[in-house]
Parts: structure tokens; sequence; C-alpha cells
């Protein structure tokens, strides 16, 4: 009997062949990989041929799916040339690593002990130059231990000094050599260097010492372990460890794990996984995989064909200078044949002619190239799951890791699908879909960005506890959302959500709720949050042909309770709610606008004619009320303009003046451009104004000004320039001619009208 031990790197090249050799030569009764054994019932299915990589084995708490892994597979990776020897050769595979089932719960166990989750990681540190392997003070933690041999070897970096000794280097017909350097570095190191996980590993190697047994009892006479190269060397005293490694394992807690297969993508290999491992080049990766021979030519080729499809001039003598340079400095730094790092910085110095944009270009398009796996279509899915993909399939909506933008015109059948389907997984929280401002005003046209990210699957799975079909699990969710909801705003707004998605089955049921929820509530601003997205759901009306009738009743009902309760909640308000008043009001008047209801529109505007009247009201908000009926053609502008000198008036508090001008002023700097009446009784105000006065409004004034559009500035800047001008207010055209004044006093305002301005 053998036991062969290969310590790899997940995903490296160099491993992966020098597995494959090893595999070969040993021919293995069994095959021992680093992994969870919860995975075991799903590893056939690597072996089928629909199975693409990148792909992902992902394992789940089944009663808390958000608790999950991943352990991504590409076609270079070590763990995945074992598996598929195994289903070759027809000999069984087996995962070692410690199960999910106690990993999750001990990680919940850790949660509930430790509050700050933030004291759990590890900080990455480097490595001390001052600290060497026989350090006197004992072993070392450190997160990345080959960092001291990188060190040695005159590296700072130990990703860069694997690759091109164990990686990069491949030696043909030289596995058991290269298995034996890598166990015996590995094995220098854990002599003076831990891990900061060191606790937990040391629970991992004990249950994969427990396998090692087990296949050993079970008479396999030639078994070869495929893990991590640093867990290799704990992995041969099996004898005299037995008794503490089973004392490990007692009184583990346990949940229940499922696992399955999903696609992956290369850009996703560059995050950590569940073997903790990643890297940030997979589509160089696959290239040195496919093309082991290549030296550079064929890479710098690729590269030459990226910059002619772009449109760029890249000739041949490019990529041989290139390639030129990238030798010279593959040899100063010893190395046998250029890496990626000499590959780069060649295409930068000679093809990119020292660009370090056009580089990205590359590490976009070819370092990481990317690519989505796939799996096959008859892997046993859960419902929700299979729902999903029926519907994307049908819909012809392309789940891929590059960002896709569809323009949906509500009108046609498929948009209006699609639609539905991508508000259905917004609800539930899968933003696959990113809704965009669609140009122009109609309600009939979105503008959906699309991007798979595998984690989205987790949610799905997660969200599968609500129904088997997205319109399903969609219903129950806002249900049970609306249910524990307390506001009425946000019951309108998953009534805002359902009317896109279509899901009329609950929207009886939240507008009950809302119906409860104002009927006890006194607060004017939630009825009012609660108005706009009710009203914008009522647009939606004619495009998907829905009837609206109820919502429009609980509009009318609602814009009622306002106009009712406004005047008297607006009595006595501070400057921060004064403020926020503010900003309801506009957004119930533009509501009001939008819903084109003569009747809600007559009743909301004699409610702000008593509000304009009303004392004790803030200026801020009877500033905006007398704006909001000039707007609407409600008041005419000689009843505007006498309220706007009644505010401006010296009579009231410079400060109450300057609030009545914001709330009137807010948004537009148009009006005093067109109505000269009112651009006069501000020019008066602000001339009457005493120094002190003057100084103490300042700050309100410039903030008001300030936020009018640059052009709008720069006009009132010229009308300041010419003073006060004569207007004639008939229908709202005015005839200027220019007033009497004094230039030398007019030149001494206009330093103060520019401050005023912002210009």
């Amino acid at each position: 009997m053998s036991i062969h031990i290969l310590g790899i790197r997940h995903h490296g090249v160099g491993s992966a062949r020098n597995v494959e050799e090893a595999l070969a030569q040993l021919q293995p009764d069994i095959v021992l990989v680093e992994g969870p054994p919860e995975a075991e019932g799903v590893l056939h299915w690597a072996a089928h041929p629909e199975m693409k990589p990148p792909v992902a084995m992902l394992a789940y708490n089944v009663e808390e799916p958000h608790q999950a892994v991943f352990y991504p597979f590409a076609q270079f990776s070590p763990e995945w040339i074992a598996l598929n020897y195994g289903a070759t050769h027809q000999i069984p595979v087996r995962m070692m690593d410690l199960p999910l089932s106690h990993t999750f719960a001990l990680e919940k166990s850790k949660e509930k002990t430790t509050p700050d989750k933030s004291t759990d990681k590890a900080t990455p540190v480097k490595p001390d130059d001052n600290l060497v392997l026989d350090s006197p003070s004992g072993i070392q933690p450190h997160p990345d231990p080959m960092a001291y041999l990188a060190r040695i070897a005159g590296y700072d970096d130990s990703e860069w000094w694997w690759e091109h000794h164990f990686e990069h280097n491949y030696l043909k017909d030289q596995a058991p050599a290269h298995f034996e350097a890598v166990a015996l570095a590995v094995e220098a190191l854990r002599e003076q260097v831990i891990t900061p996980t060191e606790d937990r590993d040391q629970l991992r190697e004990a249950y994969m010492r427990r396998i090692i047994r087990q296949a050993e009892k079970e008479g396999y006479a030639r078994i070869v372990v495929v893990c991590g190269a640093w867990h290799g060397p704990a992995l041969l005293n099996l004898a005299g460890t037995v008794r503490e490694d089973e004392k490990k394992f007692k009184g583990l807690p346990k949940v229940k794990v499922a696992a399955t297969w999903i696609p992956w993508t290369h850009t996703r290999l560059g995050l950590f996984s569940g073997y903790g491992a990643s890297i940030v080049s997979p589509g160089w990766y696959e290239h040195r995989w496919l093309h082991p021979e290549d030296l550079g030519i064929r890479w710098l080729t690729k590269v030459a064909q990226l910059f002619r499809q772009k449109k760029m001039d890249t000739s041949t003598a490019h990529v041989i200078e290139a390639f030129r340079l990238a030798e010279a400095l593959a040899a100063l730094r010893g190395l046998p044949r250029p890496g990626l790092r000499e590959l780069n910085e060649a295409t930068q110095t000679v093809i990119c002619f020292g660009d370090t944009v056009l580089l990205k270009l590359v590490e976009e398009e070819l370092i990481v190239a990317h690519r989505m796996g796939k799996v096959p279509r008859a892997l046993p899915k859960l419902p929700l799951q299979a729902d999903f993909e029926f519907h994307q399939k049908k819909l012809r909506l392309e789940v891929g890791e590059t960002r896709k933008e569809y323009e949906l015109d509500l009108r046609k059948e498929l948009d209006l699908s699609r639609s539905r389907f991508l508000h259905r997984l917004e609800i539930l929280g899968i933003d696959w879909g990113h809704k965009q401002r669609a140009a122009g005003k109609g309600t009939f046209k979105e503008v959906w960005r699309l991007r798979w990210e595998p984690e989205m699957l987790i949610k799905l799975i997660e969200m599968g506890i609500w129904g088997n079909t997205l319109e399903a699990a969609g219903s129950r969710f806002l249900l049970d959302q609306s249910q524990r909801g307390q506001s009425i705003t946000e019951v309108a707004r998953f009534i805002q959500q359902a009317i896109p998605a279509e899901l009329f089955a609950v929207i009886e049921k939240l507008l009950g709720r809302i119906n409860e929820l104002a009927t006890i509530s006194s607060d004017i601003l939630e009825l009012m949050g609660a108005l706009v997205p009710l009203v914008d759901v009522s647009r939606y009306g004619n495009v998907r042909k829905t009837d609206l009738s109820a919502i429009h009743l609980l509009v009318e009902g609602l814009v009622t309770r306002i106009c009712i309760g406004l005047p008297n909640a607006c009595y006595g308000l501070d400057e921060d709610n004064a403020q926020k008043m503010f900003g309801h009001i506009r957004q119930v008047d533009e509501a009001i606008r939008l819903l084109e209801n003569d009747l809600l529109t007559q009743t909301w505007y004699q409610t702000l004619g008593i509000m304009l009247d009303k004392q004790h009201i803030s200026a801020v908000i009877t500033g905006c009320t007398c704006r909001l009926l000039f707007d609407a053609k409600v008041m005419e502008t000689e009843e505007t303009a006498r309220h706007f000198g009644l505010a401006l008036s010296a009579g009231n508090e410079p400060a109450y003046a300057a609030g009545w001008l914001e709330g009137f002023l807010k948004g537009s700097g148009m009006i005093l451009l067109l109505d000269h009446a009112l651009w006069n009784i501000l020019h008066g105000w602000v001339a009457s104004l005493e120094e002190g006065h003057f100084v103490e409004l300042l700050p309100i004034l410039r903030r008001t000004f300030s936020r009018f559009d640059v052009g709008e500035r720069r006009q009132l800047g010229e009308k300041a320039r010419r003073g006060r001008v004569v207007s004639t207010p008939v229908n709202r055209r005015t005839q200027t001619v220019p007033d009497h004044f004094d230039p030398a006093r007019a030149e001494r305002v206009l330093p103060v009208v520019r401050q005023l301005l912002g210009i």
C-alpha cells in the first residue's frame, strides 16, 4: 500500500500539469481531493459532456441559504484534473476536507459569541525584513508564510516567486521531484511559521487524516491525495495522531448542507473562494494551459489581434520587438522564459508606447478574459431556480458577466414580458438587472442594464422558501413585508413594485393594508410620502393594460386627507421640519399635476390658497405656496407681486423675508428674468436693507441664488447691471425702458449683487 501527497496551488497551471502527470504514472485506485464531503453526491456531474469550466460547486446551509461557499474550478485547476481522472478511469473520488456541516455550525456559534466580526479577520501585513526563519521568539503567525521564502530568493511578491518556480517553470516527466520540492519547502516553513487560522487548519487536517485512514481500512493500495501545499506535511503522520484527531470531533455542532454546480466566471476566479485562494489572471492561465509550448510569441500575437480589432495600428514588427524585450527582461531576472510580468512590460513599452491605459484593455480582454462556464441542463435544481431559467431562456435574456443593455418598448409583448420578469427579480432582491433612465418622458419605455453574478444564485435559493415560481415567491414576500411594515410610504412602495411585476393577486391586500394604516395615522408627512409612489403606479395603467380603479380611489382618499390636514400640519414648524415639509409639498404638487384630475387639482390649490394667508406658517412654506400657485396660473402676476411685496416689506423681519424668498425662488431663477415686476420688488428690497441686516442675511441669500443654473446666474448678473426696469404687466408681456438712475451708485451695488448670485 502507498500514499502519495500531491501538494498544489489551487488554480495553478504547473500544479495541474504535474498532477496530470503523477496520476498517469501512479495509476491510483482512489483519489482524495481537498473539498467538502457534502459535494460527493454531485461529483459525477464533473464528467458530464455539457459541463464547461469555469464552474463552481455551491454548498449552502439548507436552513439559511445565505450561509454558503463556492469552490471554483477552471480547466487548469489541479482538483478539476483529479475529478476528471477519477471519472475517466472509473475509480472513486472522495472529498476530504472538514465537512461544511461542522464549519457552518461553528461559524454560527462564533457569530453569537463574537458580536464584532471585524476582529475575526486577519489583517495582511508585510513580512518583517528583520525576522529570520530561526527567530528565537519561536513560531511566528503570518497570513502569507511563503513570503519568507520569496524574500530569501529576492522576490517582493510570494505569488510571483511561486509562479516562477513551481507553476511557470514546468519540467516534463519531473512530477515526483516537483512534489518532493514543494513538500520540503512547506515542511521547513511549518516548523517556524503558523497561519492566523491555525486552529481551524488543525481541525481540517485531522479530518483529512481520518479520510486517508478510512481509505486504508477499505483496502485501497494506491492512494493519491490532492490538497493545498500547506496541508501536505501534516498528512504524513497517520498512526501517531489517531487518538488526538478523534478527540477533536467530539461534540462538534452540525447543520444540514446541500450542494450543486453553478456556472462561474473568469472574473470571479479572482476572488477568494472556498479554498481561500484566488488568481488575478485567469485568461493568462488558460492560455498557458492550452499552449504550454508558447514562449510568448503566441500571446503577443493575441495582443496584436486585440488592438487591430479596436482599429489600432499594430504591426508584425511590434510583436517581434516586444518579444525580444520580454526575453531580455527574463534573462536579466534569471528566468528560463518570459512570464506575464515581462510580457506586460514589453507590451506597454513597445506596442502601447508607454500608455498604461492601453494595457488596461489587454488586462480586461486577455489577462482576465471575460468568460462564463456552463453546467448540464439536467442538473437537479430547486423549483424556483428552474422557473427562473425557464423564463430567462424563453425571454432570450443572456446570462453573462459582461454588461448588456436592453431597451424595452412596453407596447410589445416580448418586451413587456421581459420587464415583468426583471421587476419580479428586483422584488426578490436578485439584482441581475438595474433600471436605467430612459430617454423621453413616455411610460412605455424602460432601459435595463444586466450583469449576472454567481452570488445571485444564492439569493435565488434563499428566496425559494416563498414559493416555487417567481410570481408566487414575489407575491408572498411582498405580503409578508407589508404585514411587518408600519409605514404607509413603505407599503405604497410595495404596490409600486407589484404593478410593473404584475403581481395583481396581492395588490388588493396591499391596498387594504394602506387603508388600515392610513385610518390610524395622523402623520401628514406619511400620507404625502405614500401619495407619490401611488401616483407613479397609476401611470402604468394604459401601458400595462391594468385595472387601477382601486388605486385611483385610494389616491383620491389620500389627497382629501392631505388637503384637510396640511394647513394645521404646517403650523409652527421649526426650520428643519419646514424644509422637510417644503420638499413634500413640492412632490405632492408634481404628483397631482401628473394625475390630471380637475377635481383633485382644484382641491389642492384651494388648500394652498388657505395656507398662503394663514398665520404662523414658516416663511419657506409660504413662499413655496405662492410660487406653486403662480406656476399653476391660479394666481396672476399682479397678485403674486402683491404677496412678494408684502413678504419683503420693511415691516417684516429680514430673516422672514429671506426665508420667503428662498421658498419662492428655490429650483429656478427664470421667473426673475421674465417677470420685471417681481425683479423690481427684489431689487428695491435688497437696496433698502441696512448693512447689519444685509450681512446677517447674506449666507441665506447666497445659498438661494447659488443653486440656480450657471446660465440663469449669468443672465441675472446682466440684469442686475442694468438696475431696475419699468414693466407693464399685461398678460405677462412686458415692455421695458431704462429708468433714471445714478451710474455711480449702481456701480457700487454690482459687487454685492455678484456675491448674492454667486458669480
